[in-house]
């Protein structure tokens, strides 16, 4: 049996990998997709035979991940890994997925890992089938406009602000700056706030409101809100974006301070050829916003495998907690 390391706001493990990438298309191709509050993108494609499945876009996520009744669809199965959530060791299902299929990406012999997403379908009112990771997404690069709805893949012009990023335990980090220092986050368009590991970079927090008491798959555990003056992404300003912070002592040595939300931002690019990631910050992004998640948030267990706080849009006002998937072998 398998056994994983994996942070204490997450349920299921993030497996390092190296990037492959496909040769890119000269031609763009768009698909719509559906936005839920502010970061939740959903689009269509297929997994194996099954057609018409909606799919999450969580770059935070890897493997992906697969929902219970899709893998009973297709009778897949697998073996049962163990994953160490810091309090408690949880058990989740490995299989391997003949294929995903989403615009031109075409990926063959996925493994991925099974959990129920029946919390997503409820709160969106859409049946959530699956979560595409980078394991999936990193065969072409995209764009997401979260104002247009929709997004787009093959080579793509870099949009107004970029910056490179870098492959850190086989996920897309970005180095932010503040005060002259630099804080590496791993970019997570499923996460709905920014999110740092308070032990890798205390010299540079603040001090904040007492601590609240959030919950997930993996116990009890606590957050803070901060607010970071002067920290920057290229030439942007994200002083005004709220960030929460995970005091814990006991996480495993990874080798970034943290998620970046891609909430604040109204398009975002990953240009894989490149290594480039450019965006276009938020102004007047909520005018082209209609559709809301269904219902307020109700108390949760967590983000089940790679996507809690995409699960809790409220997360913060209901106390759920943000669950980011990251872990390793």
């Amino acid at each position: 049996m398998a056994r994983h390391r994996v942070w204490v706001l997450s349920s299921l493990p993030m497996f390092i990998c190296s990037f492959v990438y496909a040769q890119q298309s000269s031609i763009e191709q768009v698909l719509p997709v559906k936005l839920y509050g502010q970061h939740l993108i959903v689009v269509q494609g297929s997994i194996g035979s099954l057609g018409k499945r909606n799919f999450v876009i969580d770059t935070g996520a890897y493997p992906s991940i697969i929902d219970r009744g899709v893998a009973r669809k297709m009778k897949l199965s697998g073996h049962a890994e163990e994953v160490d959530a810091v309090n408690q060791t949880v058990l989740r299902m490995a299989v391997l997925v003949p294929s995903f299929d989403v615009g031109p990406i075409h990926a063959g012999n996925v493994r991925a890992l099974v959990d129920d997403l029946s919390h997503l379908s409820e709160r969106t009112g859409v049946r959530i089938d699956g979560l595409l990771g980078l394991d999936v997404l990193r065969r072409s690069s995209f764009r997401i406009d979260y104002v247009a709805k929709k997004i787009s893949f093959g080579k793509l012009e870099t949009l107004s602000s970029s910056t490179p990023f870098e492959i850190v335990e086989g996920m897309i980090c970005l180095a932010l700056r503040r005060e002259g220092q630099s804080i590496r986050l791993l970019v997570d368009t499923g996460a709905e706030k920014t999110l740092l590991l308070g032990p890798h970079i205390i010299d540079l927090l603040p001090h904040s409101h007492q601590p609240q008491e959030f919950r997930n798959l993996a116990g009890h555990f606590k957050l803070r809100q901060v607010r970071l003056e002067n920290l920057r992404l290229g030439d942007t300003d994200l002083t005004s974006q709220p960030i929460f912070v995970s005091d814990a002592t006991d996480l495993p040595p990874y080798q970034f301070d943290g998620f970046l939300s891609t909430s604040q931002f109204r398009q975002i690019a990953f240009d894989f050829e490149r290594q480039e990631f450019s965006w276009i910050t938020r102004e007047n992004r909520m005018e082209g916003v209609s559709v809301a998640l269904s219902r307020p948030a109700a108390p949760e267990s967590g983000r089940e495998i790679a996507a809690t706080w995409i699960a809790t849009p409220a997360a913060i006002p209901d106390r759920d907690v943000p669950g980011l998937s990251c872990g390793r072998r």
